[in-house]
């Protein structure tokens, strides 16, 4: 332990014993802006009692953003995750050049970097379908944009954009680069013509894999292109699917496209039951999370509470299938430059 992280260590032992809360802070690291502490809690201390303190520690640490808690029984501690300043920017390119993806990772997207400095990667195969939520200015966008960027930068995976805004994926709308992005569906009708499209895709994909004897894409990965559906704001098609006809297409797809090796991230700013219902989350079980307005909607996204006390500008946690979460920052492109190497890359 250095001098700094002792000094972080001595403070929230003082800060502990003033609120009388019998439990021992013996780890503390620091990295980019983010801060965590482990604690280990006297016998008899609940985890409660360091919960219903969050707020009132976090004043007293003078941190930027409201602590979140998380119990690591593996660890046998309680760690404080909380922020020292304010998020900057995490250059996707950079990262990018200096890590490598894992071998064992059928499809290694890199999302950004943990708070302990170690890049982020996510085997989207093994997550294949994701809801994203953020309010404004949390970084959401921004993460579908560096999925985007991920795709660009293999030969093996198409995109199917719908963006019913009219935003965020216009920069794609771009012949140089049509062999990544197949259509940018921009209206109720286009989407559900691309989600039918993908549906018709799946099947035939099934019929091939039955005829030649194989159970699931990832055990032949080569013999499909990978297709990766990212729908911005699903709330407008939700909430516009009256029949739900929307949802019943999207679910019937999420439940057997991950073996022909077709995948989908759903994104919303508004992460309420209305749009994320029982059984879209059911069906999608690896989420992300940037910063929502309330606890409520981090339970909606995450099943937890943690995701109101983000930082925003790209401060984010991710909740695997399995049931582990991490935090991290998104790493940044801009979707010219995405555009832009594209091009240099294939032309």
């Amino acid at each position: 332990m250095n001098f700094t992280d002792y000094q972080m260590v001595s403070s929230l032992n003082e800060v502990l014993n003033g609120f009388n809360i019998k439990a021992k802070c013996i780890d503390a690291k620091s990295y980019r802006h983010f801060s965590f502490y482990d604690i280990e809690l006297a016998c008899g201390t609940r985890v409660n009692k360091i919960t219903s303190y969050a707020k009132e520690l976090a004043l007293a640490m003078r941190t930027k953003t409201d602590i979140i808690v998380t119990p690591m029984p593996e660890k046998g501690v309680v760690r404080l995750h909380t922020t020292h300043s304010y998020a900057d920017t995490l250059s996707f390119d950079s990262l990018f050049k200096k890590f490598k993806a894992p071998k064992d990772f059928t499809l290694p997207f890199l999302f950004g970097e943990d708070a302990e400095g170690n890049p982020l990667w996510v085997d989207m195969a093994k997550n294949p379908h994701m809801l994203v939520a953020g309010s404004t200015g949390s970084g959401k966008s921004c993460l579908l944009h560096t999925l985007i960027a991920n795709a660009a930068k293999r030969n093996d995976t198409k995109l199917y954009l719908i963006d019913t805004k009219r935003v965020d994926f216009g920069v794609y709308k771009n012949s140089s680069i049509k062999t990544l992005i197949h259509h940018i569906a921009e209206d109720y009708d286009e989407a559900m013509a691309t989600l039918k499209y993908a549906y018709a895709s799946m099947e035939a994909r099934y019929k091939y894999m039955s005829e030649n004897g194989i159970q699931n894409f990832e055990h032949h990965s080569n013999i499909f292109d990978k297709k990766l559906i990212i729908i911005d704001e699903a709330a407008d098609l939700m909430l516009y699917n009256k029949t739900k006809e929307f949802e019943q297409l999207l679910v019937k797809l999420a439940q057997k496209s991950r073996a022909a090796g077709i995948f989908i991230v759903i994104a919303t700013q508004r992460p309420s039951v209305d749009v994320l219902t029982g059984l879209i989350k059911s069906n999608f079980p690896a989420r992300v999370s940037c910063k929502v307005v309330t606890k409520t909607d981090s339970r909606i996204i995450l099943d937890q509470h943690g995701a109101e006390s983000l930082a925003g500008r790209g401060d984010a946690i991710i909740r695997k299938p399995i049931g582990n979460t991490v935090r991290f920052q998104v790493a940044f492109i801009n979707p010219n430059d995405t555009v832009k190497n594209f091009r240099v890359r294939y032309n």
